[in-house]
Order: structure tokens, then sequence, then C-alpha cells
């Protein structure tokens, strides 16, 4: 059975065994994935997103990083029973062409929309609100500060009460001893603040969630949006105060 890193392999194995079987579109992408070498959320994660999104009943989602579109298709699943629509943005031409076939093959080229381009310069230039937006790119930056612009533009495409997840932000625990640029700009001097971020990072998801009105940063995947409060300005001026 695959893994995909979500916990303990002998963990994994069971939770997925929870799971219904995935036939038809969702099967041909895990094989077209495994196949290829190309990463994917996996089942677990993604019929969470699926499940979260149907119970926030948001409507209007975005996607960060398509890829085939295997994450695009679990929110569009949920966008399609919430009579709402998903944009998802790629920048690799052919992921894009394989992921916008997917959306056709399962009837949901309707609801799916696939925008190609760098998601910075895409995302900079929109005049849309979100409701939901789910943000997979945090593996690809070559400069350390380019995941904090990224989340920050996260928080402005928010709508009031908009719910903001991400997967990789902890990158299977380097964060504690980065080793690229990507994951040394979510970690900045992470290591010596550990303690207090995480702290930090608590206290900002409890006055968001008493506060509606704001944007909401939250947590899936081992992920995390919220890290350094020194960097994170622009962010804390949209959650809240962190102090």
């Amino acid at each position: 059975m695959k893994h995909f890193g979500n916990t303990r392999p002998e963990i994994e194995d069971y939770m997925l065994g929870l799971l219904p079987t995935r036939e038809g579109v969702l099967a041909d992408m895990e094989a077209h994935a495994e196949r290829e070498g190309i990463p994917i959320i996996g089942p677990m994660v993604g019929q969470f997103l699926y499940t979260l999104t149907l119970a926030l009943r948001a409507k209007d989602l975005l996607d960060v990083g398509t890829a085939i579109g295997y994450s695009a298709m679990w929110l569009g699943l949920a966008a399609q029973r919430n009579e709402g629509r998903l944009v998802t943005i790629e920048k690799d031409p052919g992921r894009a062409s394989w992921a916008e076939a997917y959306f056709r093959q399962a009837d949901m080229a309707g609801t799916v929309a696939v925008r190609r381009g760098d998601a910075l310069v895409l995302m900079n230039g929109m005049e849309e609100s979100f409701d939901l937006i789910f943000l997979d790119v945090l593996t690809q930056f070559d400069s350390p500060d380019t995941a904090l612009k990224m989340l920050d533009l996260c928080i402005r495409r928010l709508r009031p009460g908009g719910v903001l997840l991400s997967d990789n932000a902890l990158r299977s625990g380097r964060v504690l001893a980065p080793d690229d640029p990507s994951t040394e700009g979510i970690a900045h001097e992470r290591p010596s603040a550990a303690g207090r971020a995480m702290e930090a990072e608590i206290a900002a998801l409890t006055r968001a969630l008493e506060h509606p009105e704001r944007p909401l940063a939250a947590i899936v995947g081992g992920a995390k949006i919220s890290t350094k409060l020194d960097l994170l300005s622009n962010l804390i001026a949209k959650v809240d105060t962190l102090v």
C-alpha cells in the first residue's frame, strides 16, 4: 500500500483501510501520480479537504499548485455539491493539461477552472476573493521570503471568515533544520523560537475563532500558516494581533 507520509506507515495503513475505495477518475489520478512520481496529498487529506469544504459550505475555492489536479479534484467535488466553483493555478503546462483532461473526464469542466502561470503573479493581479484557499506550493520556492509573500497574498484573497489551509509547512520535520531556501523561508529562526511560535500560532487561531468576521488561518496535513511574528506583519493585520 502506498504511503503519503501523513503519519507512521502502520497507522497510515490502518487509516487508509477505513476510507472508501477510490474509483474512476480519482483512482486513475492516484495511479498516474505513483507511476510518474508526482507528489499528491493522498486520499486521507483529500477526504479531509472534501469533508471540511462541505462542512464550511464554501462555494468559492482557490487551489494553489494544481499539478495533475488531485487535490483540486477533491475540492472540486465538494464545490460541485455546494453549487460553487474552484479556481486552480498551475505553472507547468504539461501538468495543467493533464488536470484539465481529468476534470473533463469527471464532467467538472464547468466547476473547475485551471489558470496557467506563476501563482504569485496571477494572485497579485486577482480581484476575486474566496471562502477557502488550499496552498500546496510551499516546497517550490527558491528564496526564503517567497513563502511569506505567498501567505500574505493568500490572506488578501480570503473573504472575511474565510479559511486558509496549507500543506508541507512543517516539511516532514525539516523546519527544525532547514536545508533549502523554501524551508528556510517557512522556518526562519524556527529552531530558537519553536515553543514561542507554536504558542502564538494557537493564540492566533483561538482569537480568529472568536472573531469570525476576520479571515481564519488553519492547519491541515502537518501544515502551519503563521510562524514568525516579526516576518508576518501583513498577515497579523488581517488575522488578528498575536500579542
